[in-house]
């Protein structure tokens, strides 16, 4: 089955773009490219939100990860980010499914068969998948539709909804894993879908004890300011028992306190990365303060033509 990816997180801000199709009137402009334009949100809603508190937890630099559990039938596997991730290469697969092997019969604790819950089957267009039914024949699996055309009985497919639990692989020759531990690897829930909804902090720590499993360390309440700020400064690891205590953490992952979803039904969560700032701030010294703000002032007034030429318009 087609499982469900991980909640897309967009960094806090929007990336100048576009520069390499458009003559600058400072070729030197170039360097500009994909940093972040500090103050323009990439969210509308994060924007309007900024100032509540949200909870934060350290971004781990590994890989993302997945476990998917069916209570109906105990059926268990690993994933990466994608279906289509290749999770052999790194050992993450033999790492999760040695940790799955381990852990199955807690899943089975916590969630029992009874406990199994079931939607209808979406189809790419995020539509039942539907089929033809006929009185005498039955239905007609070989006939899925979008839609019904006229009246009559239509069967729809139902698959079970699993319980994700979310995480990330890191250590031992996993990105800059070696600072975390140089010579083996780990695994730290960051997040858990249960059947459909995702859990609160207190409920995700408590599953995690239940496990024996690591959750992503949690730095605490704040709005976004104050987020952005500590990932200014930088901060290190909150990871124990660390090869490199001194090693700064890659950055914060921020979501609401209270969950909060945009109108087409996207939660509202956001990654702010220490090298955003640094990369901008290496431009700026090299550059200039002053060449900064000339750029700056270019691009806002060109930057409709600029998104025009980058999406093709």
């Amino acid at each position: 089955m087609k499982t469900q990816t991980y909640t897309k997180i967009n960094t806090l801000y929007k990336r100048y773009q576009g520069l390499g199709k458009v003559e600058l009137p400072n070729k030197e402009w170039i360097a500009f490219q994909n940093k972040i334009i500090v103050g323009d949100f990439s969210d509308d809603y994060m924007a309007y939100i900024k100032d509540l508190k949200f909870d934060c937890f350290s971004k781990i630099d590994g890989t993302n990860s997945k476990i998917v559990y069916f209570p109906s039938t105990g059926e268990c596997f690993c994933g990466g980010k994608t279906d289509n991730a290749d999770i052999v290469g790194t050992g993450q697969k033999a790492f999760l499914d040695e940790l799955i092997e381990r852990i199955k019969p807690t899943l089975a604790e916590l969630f029992p068969k009874e406990s199994a819950k079931f939607a209808p089957k979406m189809n790419d267009k995020n539509q039942p998948v539907m089929y033809e039914f006929d009185t005498a024949e039955g239905y007609r699996p070989d006939s899925p539709i979008e839609k019904p055309t006229e009246d009559g009985v239509y069967v729809v497919e139902f698959e079970e909804v699993p319980v994700y639990i979310y995480g990330e692989f890191f250590g031992k020759k996993i990105q800059a894993g070696g600072n975390y531990d140089k010579d083996k690897n780990r695994f730290s829930i960051f997040d858990i879908c249960m059947q459909g909804w995702w859990v609160p902090i207190d409920m995700l720590n408590d599953y995690a004890a239940k496990l024996g499993l690591d959750v992503a360390p949690y730095i605490g309440q704040m709005t976004i300011e104050e987020a952005e700020q500590m990932v200014m400064k930088g901060f290190k690891t909150r990871v124990p028992n660390v090869s490199n205590p001194d090693y700064l953490e890659e950055g914060i992952v921020a979501r609401p306190v209270v969950p909060i979803k945009d109108p087409r039904g996207r939660r509202i969560i956001v990654k702010i990365k220490t090298c955003d700032y640094n990369d901008l701030g290496k431009v700026i010294d090299k550059l200039g303060e002053d060449e900064m703000r000339k750029f700056h002032a270019w691009y806002m007034e060109n930057r409709e033509m600029i998104e025009g030429i980058v999406k093709g318009k």
